[in-house]
This record gives C-alpha cells, structure tokens and sequence, in this order.
C-alpha cells in the first residue's frame, strides 16, 4: 500500500476540503498520495499491471513442453515470453516498491514546484486557497508527460538509489535471447 495504513487527521481532511479552503504543502502532498493509493489499489493487489499489460496475457497459462526442454512450451512464441516475463516484473514486490518510491518522489517534487510558484516566495505553512491551486495542477500535466530525455521527473525518478538498484538486477538478471 502506497499511503501508510496511519493517514494523519489532517491528510484524512484534506479530501474534504472546500474550493475556499487553504492547502498547505502537507495537505497538499496527503491529497495526492491518497489519490493515486486509490487508483493504484482499487480492486485486486495487481490492478496497475492490469492498467499496463494487454489482457490477453492475464489468462495465459504455459502449457506443459512437448520437446522435453522444460524452459519453453512448444506452443509459445518469444513475444508470449517476453510477456509473461514482464507481467510478472511489474506484479513483483520489488516493482511496486519503486512504484511507491517513484510516485513519492515526484509527488514531492510536484507540491515543492506547485507551492513554491503559487505563494511566489512565500511560507509553505500557510497555504493557498485550494481554487487558486487547481489551474496549477492542470498544469503540471503536461510538464509529468513530457519527452522523457527533457523530463525533469524523470530524472528526479532515475537517481533514486532504489530505482537504479532494481534495474541494476533487472538488467543482470536478464535472459539472452
């Protein structure tokens, strides 16, 4: 789960509020988390894989090898592999941990760029009023979607240790093909 089991009060709150009412950067970062801990949960533990993998590789089931060669079923082409390969990367615990450290690395790099330009210099204690933060949020979308080598949270994302761990593994434990 991406959001402790413990939400704070003041985070619980904060999908309450009111367009009047005041976010502070704490406020601002529980909103969000606990958004995308719902969309990244809803349902069944394996639901964002569903969101990244085409369905026709959920029902595929490795049928039993013909030739003896207990590697490869007879029946399943190297695109089959490579699918169920990758399905059960992304289903695996140490994936959805660099999903949690990725989403929270750039959840807090989002309110630090939102807050920092809607108070222009200000106290991040204070806050802003929640209608004049929702233009800057729209806003932010394209910034999360652009080109990847231009992506300044991309980048942010790659220089987590944890990341380069996990595709340090990935890449040495990589099958030749």
């Amino acid at each position: 789960m991406l959001v402790h089991k413990k939400t704070s009060p003041v985070i619980a709150s904060g999908l309450k509020k009111q367009l009047r009412d005041v976010f502070n950067s704490m406020v601002l970062h529980g909103t969000i988390m606990q958004i995308l801990d719902l969309f990244i949960s809803t349902g069944k533990p394996h639901n964002l894989v569903d969101y990244l993998m085409p369905d026709d590789t959920k029902s595929y089931k490795p049928a039993s090898p013909s030739n003896g060669d207990s590697s490869t079923p007879a029946d399943v082409t190297k695109f089959d592999q490579l699918m169920v390969e990758t399905r059960a990367v992304l289903s695996s615990a140490e994936f959805i941990n660099v999903i949690d450290v990725s989403l929270r690395t750039v959840v807090d790099a989002v309110v630090e760029d939102m807050m920092g330009v809607q108070l222009g210099g200000g106290s991040p204690s204070s806050g802003v009023v929640l209608a004049k933060l929702l233009p800057r949020v729209a806003q932010m979308g394209p910034l999360l979607l652009e080109e990847p080598s231009k992506n300044r949270f991309i980048q942010i994302i790659q220089k987590a240790p944890e990341v380069e761990f996990f595709f340090t593994l990935l890449y040495a434990n990589m099958p030749t093909l």
